[in-house]
């Protein structure tokens, strides 16, 4: 039986959440360094795409550890998402290298222009 489509979107929906939950539970200190680097991305810029934000995290000596899956990279804004911190806009060209997707999402930031608790 062929899944429909919704049902391969679920599926890749559930995957991207245990790819994180996997790295939350034995990469914390990842996790917890992508968040700072997303928040200080979102905190920059009014608008974000989503290539940018695993960039942002190389740029920032952020890499992706061995025993994750690349996928975690889409998991993690993904999980940006869930916190309220972005919100979708539509769907636009990579602008980053090393992209075998044909689109990613532009997300508006919502902490854009927001104060963090250092300042």
């Amino acid at each position: 039986m062929t899944k429909t489509s919704n049902t391969r979107m679920e599926d890749a929906l559930a995957l991207a959440d245990l790819c994180w939950s996997k790295a939350s539970g034995q990469f914390p200190e990842f996790v917890e360094r992508y968040l700072e680097l997303a928040e200080e991305l979102l905190l920059s810029k009014p608008q974000v795409t989503g290539d940018e934000f695993r960039e942002h995290c190389r740029a920032n000596g952020l890499y992706r550890p061995q025993g994750l899956h690349h996928n975690v990279w889409v998991s993690a804004v993904r999980f940006v998402h869930k916190l309220g911190w972005t919100t979708p806009i539509k769907k636009v060209e990579p602008v980053k290298t090393h992209n075998h997707m044909p689109s990613v999402t532009l997300w508006h930031s919502e902490l854009f222009g927001k104060q963090t608790e250092e300042d």
